[in-house]
């Protein structure tokens, strides 16, 4: 182990405590080396690096050139937290750590960081979450089959009749060629109730049996195609959209057309709960991002009316919705969607001022080539 020696200066500092001599020092250091934990301890001023013990060179090799405790956290990347200590993913490791740090006795102030490895602590909550998450999903699956279903079956039978009606109305005016108006418009009015029936028939066979058709897909160029399709709607609405989707995002693993759904309704759904927002801050930013479980993490930012505790518990239950016009479907399919990817579709605060809404889905990253 490699160890700093700090000349004796006096027997005590200017405030009066009794300084550190060098066999204070030494017994420290011995100790920090004793330790199980991987442990590094640097320097205040100027910030370099004066030891780390046994357990830090059988954990990190390839890092005892590192001189600078800044140098030494830029390795890391954040991860969230745990009991107010903040976690860290490594990449050279491929393992999860929390950093805990202590403030030595010495002549000059140090620290002395911990690293204590909860690699095998998130794989258990992980698998814990997933399980916990696969009831829940088996649960709103049963849900919404039985309610596409239904739906399928009382809405199938008016579609049907209208379309007869409007098939009979198409051909008593087919002979009426100065009433081409009407013709035109009895043709458009059938197409459009086919078009309902064939989304009510695409929706049950969804329920009963449409598997994900899974390829690699460019997130950001997906992204920016679903904003060009609600474009026209935004402007009505004076809400600005914007993608803030670094350009070495990796690709995601998914069915294009189900994660374009999710997305439109999600923006669709931000975009109207921005009705009652002044137009200079009707605003939807859509961010991405890797998470800590190596998973790519979407969001869809809103400035508006936001969502109440309440709220948050019961937004994606099937026929929860605070529309007046509203069916109450369109999030439990999305969290469906998402779920049949492997991911998670939730809700929380707008992380920047508190105001709005942010709804977050994760989708797998796409295969190596």
């Amino acid at each position: 182990m490699s160890v700093a020696r700090i000349e004796r200066k006096e027997d005590r500092s200017k405030d009066g405590r009794a300084a550190s001599t060098p066999d204070m020092e030494g017994q420290a250091y011995a100790l920090i080396d004793a330790l199980p934990w991987p442990c590094i301890v640097f320097q205040h001023e100027p910030d370099t690096t004066l030891t780390y013990n046994a357990a830090f060179r059988a954990e990190f090799p390839k890092r005892a050139s590192i001189t600078s405790r800044a140098a030494f956290e830029h390795t890391f990347e954040p991860a969230g937290a745990q009991g107010g200590a903040r976690i860290y993913y490594a990449p050279d490791t491929r393992r999860w750590y929390r950093m805990e740090s202590r403030e030595l006795v010495l002549d000059g102030r140090a620290d002395a960081l911990f690293l204590i490895n909860m690699s095998e602590c998130i794989e258990v909550l992980r698998r814990h979450r997933e399980q916990h998450e696969q009831l829940l999903s088996t649960s709103r699956m049963m849900s919404v089959g039985e309610m596409a279903t239904t739906l399928a079956h009382e809405l199938n039978q008016p579609l049907s009749a209208a379309i007869n009606y409007l098939a009979g109305c198409e051909q008593l005016v087919s002979a009426e060629a100065q009433d081409s108006r009407l013709r035109q418009g009895i043709h458009l009015a059938k197409r459009q109730t086919e078009r309902a029936a064939q989304i009510i028939g695409s929706i049950r066979e969804f329920v009963r049996s449409r598997e994900p058709h899974r390829q690699n897909l460019d997130a950001r160029a997906l992204i920016q195609d679903v904003i060009e399709l609600l474009r026209l709607e935004a402007e009505q609405y004076q809400v600005l959209i914007v993608s803030t989707i670094a350009h070495d995002l990796p690709p995601i693993f998914a069915d294009r057309v189900m994660i374009e759904q999710v997305l439109l309704n999600l923006i669709k759904n931000a975009i109207e709960a921005m009705r009652e927002t002044p137009p200079a801050r009707r605003r939807i930013q859509l961010t991405a991002r890797v998470d800590y479980d190596g998973m790519v993490e979407i969001r869809v930012i809103d400035q508006g009316c936001g969502i109440d505790e309440s709220g948050m518990q019961q937004l994606f239950t099937p026929m929860y919705t605070t529309k007046p016009d509203g069916l109450g479907i369109g999030l439990a399919i999305c969290r469906s969607i998402i779920e049949y990817h492997e991911g998670r579709l939730f809700a929380e605060p707008n992380p920047e001022n508190g105001q709005g809404a942010a709804l977050v889905f994760t989708v797998p990253r796409g295969l190596m080539q």
